[in-house]
């Protein structure tokens, strides 16, 4: 109950953020990247944020990420060659879908070294959903579960401006981030939870779009 009630208090304040960069309506980034978090594989994921500029350096804003995996454990139990085709038979014992959602709150500062580009860092606050599925065949058992907690994020990179309104971006980032599930109690019938650690590095691409 104490995690549902930070989760909903964190989107309050991310929905009110919406509604007033949405009014002022300076930025809107989409991007895409990799990911390679510690305790999951890597794999891609796509993102957005919408932003207000407080100067001509600072700008603010709200965004979220996407980043969806899918992989399973196979053992390979039969290699035949015939007729000069070769072919491997696969049996496959679990698949895995995990989809991670982190929920950002970032400060981005611009330090421009010509009219046209230069560099920026950028900080973020996280709160990060991750939600794992597992389907196991030898047991035929399916199970779904979801994690969450805060963490953070930094990033450093370079911009160019290719138009009036338009800027392509390029970052190295960071994601430090630790989720969490309580389980219902363990063999001693202790309180026990459930930890996945999210950190690791990436990259990601993108392009910011002025709004004004």
């Amino acid at each position: 109950m104490k995690k549902n009630s930070i989760f909903l208090y964190v989107l309050m304040i991310m929905l009110s953020a919406t509604i007033v960069t949405a009014q002022t309506g300076n930025v809107f980034t989409i991007n895409a990247g990799y990911m390679n978090p510690k305790n999951i594989k890597g794999g891609m994921f796509f993102g957005f944020m919408f932003g207000t500029a407080i100067d001509e350096a600072v700008d603010i804003g709200i965004g979220a990420d996407i980043f969806h995996k899918s992989y399973s454990e196979r053992t390979n139990v039969a290699n035949e060659e015939k007729e000069g085709l070769t072919t491997n038979t696969y049996e496959t014992e679990v698949e895995y879908a995990r989809t991670m959602v982190p929920l950002t709150l970032a400060v981005n500062v611009k330090i421009p070294t010509s009219a046209y580009y230069g560099y920026f860092i950028r900080g973020s606050l996280n709160y990060e959903l991750l939600f794992s599925k597992e389907k196991n065949y030898e047991l035929d058992k399916s199970q779904t579960h979801r994690y969450g907690g805060f963490g953070w994020q930094a990033a450093a990179g370079l911009f160019y401006h290719v138009g009036s309104r338009s800027t392509l971006i390029a970052d190295v980032c960071y994601n430090s981030c630790e989720v969490g599930r309580n389980v219902d109690s363990s063999t001693k019938g202790l309180p026990t939870t459930e930890r996945v650690d999210l950190s690791g590095f990436g990259y990601r691409l993108g392009v910011s779009l002025d709004l004004k």
